[in-house]
């Protein structure tokens, strides 16, 4: 009798101890991921030829530059704004309408762009992506971006604030090349916040929208 009791209970401790590493097992997540939902929305723009498109945007641009820096603007480009303005109206298109909507779909993409996955706060996650490192010291660093692609930040846009995330090691990690590709695990937060960021080609100020702690480096895909 007292063997079944020590095995139920030999039993019950190995089904507590594999529930407690399941629930501490890192969530594997892509860069998908960190996309927070937003409500949806409809874009007019859509509708619109390349032709339509390429007048409206040449037309805009000029015009808020008309109207920020109109120094800047010469007659060549008031008579392409015009010439734009001009195909749009004969192909009945509501320039003001537009314009205001090119302002509210610009407001719901920026929404878009910054808005983090509340599902992930506070979870211990582990994805794959490439390392820019902020600062070094000797070779090594502890802090860095883990940006989604190759040049992303230096070379190519910046991407959107929930496309990038601080990653705090929880040891000095070894920068290698640039862009280096790596796997992370650690606890990861939604921490919004701006960082100047200075590169070969200049400094630029960066939003991001979370912060990875505590956090395990390893090459990419281990």
């Amino acid at each position: 009798m007292k063997k079944i009791v020590h095995l139920l209970t030999a039993l019950m401790l190995l089904v507590s101890f594999m529930s407690y590493a399941q629930k501490n097992e890192p969530i594997q997540i892509g860069w998908q991921d960190l996309r927070g939902k937003v409500a949806p929305y409809d874009d007019p723009f859509i509708a619109f030829t390349d032709e339509q498109f390429y007048n409206f945007s040449v037309y805009s641009q000029i015009k808020e530059m008309q109207e920020l820096e109109p120094t800047r603007v010469t007659e060549e480009m008031r008579a392409v704004a015009k010439d734009a303005k001009q195909k749009l109206v004969q192909e009945n298109i509501d320039i003001e309408h537009f314009l205001q909507q090119r302002t509210i779909i610009m407001h719901k993409r920026k929404q878009s762009e910054n808005k983090a996955n509340e599902l992930l706060a506070d979870k211990n996650i582990k994805m794959s992506g490439y390392m820019l490192a902020l600062e070094f010291d000797n070779g090594l660093v502890t802090e860095f971006l883990l940006v989604p692609t190759v040049g992303a930040c230096s070379h190519k846009p910046v991407p959107p604030a929930n496309q990038l995330v601080l990653v705090k090691a929880a040891q000095a990690v070894k920068a290698g090349n640039a862009y280096m590709p790596i796997t992370v695990t650690g606890t990861l937060r939604i921490t919004h916040q701006s960082q100047d960021l200075y590169l070969v080609d200049g400094s630029k100020n960066i939003e991001m929208a979370y912060t990875l702690e505590a956090t395990n480096v390893a090459p990419y895909g281990r």
